[in-house]
């Protein structure tokens, strides 16, 4: 097995690829709290460029997964939408395959996907901020990595309680 440090990290380039980080998003996520493929493609149709997926030895193992929406959170509505002027990138999906969890995955997917936005606003100057829903457990994780929890979020999702998590870039 590749160690992270060998993993690659580029875009999802294929509706193939989709249909794997379905599985990976079904494998991590509860039915209730999972996107649906339709979601996924609908996702990936209108804001590829804001996929980034983890690949080791070239399989996919990991994704980041958003969309960008004209509000400061993510809220309910955006998780089905996509609206290119917004300002806030919404992430949907921190994904990791099950055994690559635990090894630093998610916060190099975390950090090179920072980069990248941060990379793309110098050049376009049109997001403001990335903004995403964490359970509990995770908060942690994410305020690793830069993220700033505001607290209990308005989004009901699934049977967790979820936080508004952001970081202004």
């Amino acid at each position: 097995m590749t160690t992270p440090l060998e993993l690659k990290f580029q875009p999802l380039c294929s509706t193939s690829e989709v249909h794997i980080a379905h599985g990976l998003e079904s494998a991590c996520y509860s039915p209730d709290e999972a996107a649906s493929l339709e979601n996924m493609l609908y996702r990936y149709k209108h804001a590829q460029h804001l996929f980034l997926g983890a690949f080791a030895d070239g399989t996919l193992i990991g994704y980041i997964m958003s969309t960008q929406v004209d509000g400061p959170l993510v809220m309910h509505k955006s998780m089905s939408t996509h609206d290119p002027k917004g300002t806030t990138v919404c992430i949907h999906s921190v994904c990791v395959d099950p055994k690559w969890q635990r090894k630093g995955v998610a916060s190099m997917l975390l950090q090179r996907y920072t980069e990248t936005m941060q990379e793309h606003n110098r050049s376009t100057g049109d997001i403001k901020r990335l903004a995403m829903l964490s359970r509990a457990d995770l908060v942690p994780l994410y305020e690793r990595n830069g993220y700033k929890c505001l607290g209990p979020s308005a989004v009901s999702h699934g049977s967790e309680k979820w936080y508004d998590c952001i970081l202004d870039i």
